[in-house]
């Protein structure tokens, strides 16, 4: 059991993974929330690969971008393209960047596409590591009816007042209407990034 089980304002959904450090951050972030009057929801934590492969379909499917290999992609099945061999959704993930869907790959692989990052740098052509969600490091939560707004004062003014070290940085997914919450372990606390536009 959680001690993040009994939050009544930042709420884990149900089938969210978590470790005890997640854990931990996730439970005391949700009076924060209590005083900020706000209920949100936790929608991601641990991943495994197979489950950023079936967020990459998700993504897919709802964004409407044609792909012939996608459906009968694996993490590590490869397929012929453009006369070389790459990941049966490494195409459809490429075309996902492209179209400003900011997702990590299942395992680390080249952006096969233009996508010009938040920096301004265009990454085709770059290998793109996977998400640090396999780690453990990172957990999302999900915007409201006015996007990530809520969400990402009340945790910018959390981690301002140093009651949350862990947090390392925020990074607005406003295309999957997420929050990502990168953390780290007490022992390795640096100073804690501003919010990445």
């Amino acid at each position: 059991m959680n001690k993040s089980d009994g939050n009544k304002f930042l709420i884990v959904w149900e089938g969210v993974v978590l470790n005890p450090l997640l854990d931990g951050i996730i439970h005391r972030l949700d009076p924060v929330f209590e005083k900020a009057g706000r209920i949100a929801y936790v929608t991601s934590g641990v991943r495994l690969p197979e489950d950023q492969l079936r967020i990459i379909r998700y993504y897919v499917k709802r964004n409407g971008i044609q792909d012939e290999f996608i459906a009968n992609a694996t993490v590590t099945g490869m397929v012929d393209w453009n006369a070389r061999r790459i990941f049966g959704w490494q195409l459809a993930w490429s075309k996902l960047l492209n179209a400003g869907v900011i997702i990590n790959p299942p395992v680390a692989a080249q952006c096969l596409l233009d996508y010009v990052n938040k920096a301004g740098v265009n990454k085709k052509g770059q290998i793109i590591p996977p998400s640090v969600h396999f780690r453990g490091m990172a957990f999302d939560i999900g915007g409201g009816s006015n996007s990530i707004a809520d969400e990402t004062e009340i945790l910018t003014a959390a981690m301002a007042g140093g009651a949350f070290p862990e947090i390392k940085g925020l990074v607005p997914e406003r295309e999957n209407n997420c929050l990502h919450v990168d953390v780290q372990h007490p022992g390795n606390v640096d100073i804690p990034q501003k919010v990445k536009a």
